[in-house]
């Protein structure tokens, strides 16, 4: 008779994660909609997301993986926040907020198109306690016309946070900052990274070991919408590309499995233009933290008869949330790159 020691074995070599995966199944419904962001915390249980209120400002919420017991996060500055990012621990919650004093247009319905969680602009990175009643500033922006904050990200060993910082001369770069929870949480020994030179940055995730971040950049390609993956050492600050070609590659998450580190990411890699779309949908990708092993996890933007994953419309597949049990993740799904709005999709992974 099994051990209930080796029954939990026995059941993990059962579950499909990323690492054997061959495909995937995508729940019909939306598990969220009107929502983007996604992230799950695994200690906790709790999910972090984005949402445009009535009023045109995004805001943060939590929920339970089942959707319930919803908490909001106040508005710290009355304007928008969103990017949510858990520490590890579930204690806290990273995201950025814009600034108070900043004003811009108002675009496809949204008010201060400019400074919207997903551009990084016009924008500090705060701290806030899971129910909301306690929030912490952690940087200090100068309120210039291009300068901002992109996608705070922390290292599994919560010793790091890491973001794409941007100048108001439209030049950017990684930070990588100590996070450091006395006398009351703050940030420590800011240090920069241009592993490419001038070029775009913006984090994705840290490897389980906290030793390197995956980024993405157009430090090769030089046009953003060739973008590619690759991994920065921390030690030596230099960079490794991940990703070949000329596809649009972004959104780099780390997978721990148990056969090590993985990574999905999003690619334009194969997918089909809609007619009359200005904009490539997306589709998730898996490889190994050296860039080999790609394999094609969805086909959300290909075309072809009898697929179920595809339909006649936009779908840009963007950041994760994996599940506890490693077997399939939280997606986030843009349907309009110009308003910034989207849904999320619950994956499942596939292991013919």
């Amino acid at each position: 008779m099994l051990s209930l020691a080796a029954a939990a074995d026995a059941a993990a070599g059962d579950r499909c994660t990323l690492d054997r995966a061959t495909g995937t199944t995508i729940d019909p419904a939306p598990w969220a909609r009107h929502a983007i962001g996604t992230r799950w915390n695994l200690p906790t249980d709790r999910i972090a997301l984005q949402e445009q209120g009535p009023d045109g400002w995004y805001r943060i919420y939590t929920v339970k993986s089942d959707g319930s017991d919803r908490i909001d996060i106040p508005q710290v500055t009355g304007k928008h926040q969103g990017a949510p990012y858990w520490h590890p621990s579930g204690r806290y919650l990273f995201f950025i907020a814009e600034m108070p004093a900043w004003k811009s247009p108002a675009l496809f319905g949204n008010p201060d198109y400019e400074a919207l969680p997903g551009f990084g602009l016009h924008d500090d990175i705060w701290l806030a306690t899971p129910d909301g009643r306690s929030t912490w500033k952690l940087t200090n922006e100068p309120n210039e016309k291009h300068q901002g904050i992109l996608l705070p990200v922390i290292s599994p060993d919560d010793r790091r946070v890491a973001w794409a910082q941007r100048h108001a001369d439209k030049t950017y770069e990684i930070r990588i900052a100590d996070f450091v929870e006395t006398p009351q949480p703050h940030l420590e020994n800011v240090t920069p990274y241009r592993p490419g030179g001038n070029a775009y940055y913006e984090p994705g995730s840290f490897t389980s070991d906290s030793r390197s971040l995956l980024y993405t950049s157009d430090q090769d390609t030089h046009s953003f919408w060739r973008s590619q993956i690759y991994r920065l050492d921390l030690d030596s600050g230099q960079g490794t590309r991940l990703t070949t070609g000329k596809d649009y590659n972004e959104h780099p998450t780390v997978v721990k499995t148990p056969t090590g580190d993985w990574v999905v990411y999003m690619s334009t890699r194969g997918v089909s233009r809609l007619p009359f779309n200005l904009f490539l949908g997306t589709d998730w990708y898996a490889m190994k933290p050296d860039g080999s092993g790609v394999k094609r996890l969805t086909t959300l933007s290909a075309k072809a008869k009898g697929n179920p994953e595809h339909s006649d419309t936009l779908a840009v597949a963007c950041t994760v949330a994996i599940a506890p049990q490693g077997d399939g993740f939280l997606g986030d799904i843009y349907d309009d790159l110009k308003k910034q709005s989207g849904y999320v999709r619950s994956v499942h992974l596939r292991c013919d």
